[in-house]
């Protein structure tokens, strides 16, 4: 679920070549496993020192960030385009320093985790099944209405990403 993504900015003025020398440069060390547009997508901390020692190299500004792949059949909402995107590749991630990620964890047995989750519904970013329960997306900023929006219905809530 976690990525990394390296967002280059290409430098002006540089021949023609130049982009072709990084791009060999970048096949031959790194295992680019997506991309959108100049944003490359890798999937650990050793490719994206690799991705980040190249731009050094070549001299290109870029800036790096977390990413949350969504696994297929993932369910975005209409919110989902302001904190992620779907790549050329038609994978969808969210930015990982604008999400947080949670779960539902048993409770009481008068807990209402469904009313509840039509509570959270205008907040969702996604909604994805996991492992062991179905996971939701929403703003980092929201994660104490979230927690509070559960109390009420006396639901507990676990933050899996950026809670």
């Amino acid at each position: 679920m976690l990525k990394y993504g390296v967002d280059m900015q290409l430098p002006e003025g540089k021949r023609p070549g130049y982009y072709a020398q990084f791009v060999k440069a970048l096949a031959t060390k790194v295992k680019i496993e997506d991309r959108d547009k100049e944003l490359l997508i890798v999937n650990d901390e050793a490719d994206r020192a690799s991705v980040l020692e190249l731009m050094n190299e070549y001299r290109f500004d870029c800036e790096e960030f977390e990413l949350l792949l969504l696994p297929e059949g993932a369910e975005t909402t209409p919110l989902f385009d302001d904190y992620g995107f779907v790549s050329v590749s038609d994978n969808a991630y969210l930015y990982g320093h604008l999400c947080a990620v949670f779960k539902f964890v048993p409770s009481g047995t008068d807990a209402e985790p469904t009313q509840a989750l039509e509570q959270m519904e205008e907040h969702l970013l996604a909604r994805f099944a996991a492992e062991d329960s179905s996971r939701y997306a929403v703003d980092k900023a929201l994660g104490e209405l979230m927690h509070g929006i559960a109390r009420a219905y006396r639901c507990k809530l676990e933050f899996v990403y950026g809670g």
